[in-house]
């Protein structure tokens, strides 16, 4: 909305001047984020959680829910990355998110910061005394979040020719579910890319075939809730050492 906002004032500007714009709200809220865990020693969800029900209430407050219709044109366009043949195309959203996923990739797994996020998310106090600066891999990750945030927002109004204020409000579970299922640990530490790509189309094609089935979106909630449940409990056993325990006993 911001990003709207803005480039009305400008003038309508251009996809580098609104991926500037949304890129920098996004890093700008996430740096908020970061100074708030790091500052207050706060829970990462809880503090996320808490300034997202705040900017949502600003949002709601200021805007009165109303949507934006009047776009520029190139926001709004169709544009075709790549022609497929039978008149398939692979379209701009797509291209931004193997663009985010690839930078992402190569982020947290070809670079000496990427390590240092992995060592930190997994154990903050031992990353500390190893000579990681904690703080700013807060603001790194955060930042780096938020500037996920605001090109996805950018992608989003491209696909729904409008900026609707609660667009996707609710889904947040959906995006939990789908980063355990693909193998993140909520506590940092462990997790990748593919890995979460592969539990977002898992969440998408649950969604879909629950919908097909003519099933109430009420059970999909339910099926989402107890997937995440089950989904961390598991993550908090040691496979291992519980096979171990199982020979030891059948021994």
């Amino acid at each position: 909305y911001l990003t709207a906002l803005t480039l009305h004032a400008l003038g309508g500007g251009n996809w580098l001047l609104g991926l500037v714009l949304a890129g920098a709200f996004g890093v700008a809220i996430g740096c908020i984020n970061a100074a708030l865990i790091a500052g207050f020693r706060i829970i990462s969800i809880v503090v996320t959680i808490a300034t997202f029900n705040a900017l949502f209430g600003l949002l709601m407050f200021f805007t009165s829910g109303r949507s934006i219709y009047d776009l520029p044109d190139w926001w709004t366009d169709r544009i075709a990355v790549v022609t497929l043949g039978d008149g398939g195309s692979l379209t701009l959203p797509v291209a931004a998110m193997v663009a985010a996923m690839a930078a992402t990739w190569f982020l947290i797994t070809r670079t000496t910061t990427g390590r240092q996020l992995y060592a930190f998310g997994d154990n903050p106090e031992g990353a500390r005394r190893a000579g990681v600066a904690t703080v700013k891999m807060q603001f790194i990750a955060y930042g780096w979040m938020g500037l996920m945030a605001g090109i996805g927002g950018l992608m989003q109004v491209n696909l729904a020719q409008e900026v609707v204020p609660n667009a996707l409000i609710g889904r947040e579970l959906d995006v939990l579910a789908a980063v355990v299922l693909g193998g993140a640990r909520l506590g940092g530490g462990r997790g990748s890319v593919l890995g979460c790509f592969l539990g977002v189309a898992l969440v998408a094609v649950v969604q879909n075939g629950l919908n097909l089935l003519g099933v109430s979106p009420y059970a999909f909630k339910m099926v989402i809730g107890l997937t995440i449940l089950a989904a961390i409990s598991f993550s908090n056993l040691e496979l291992g050492a519980l096979a171990a325990k199982r020979s030891r006993r059948h021994a």
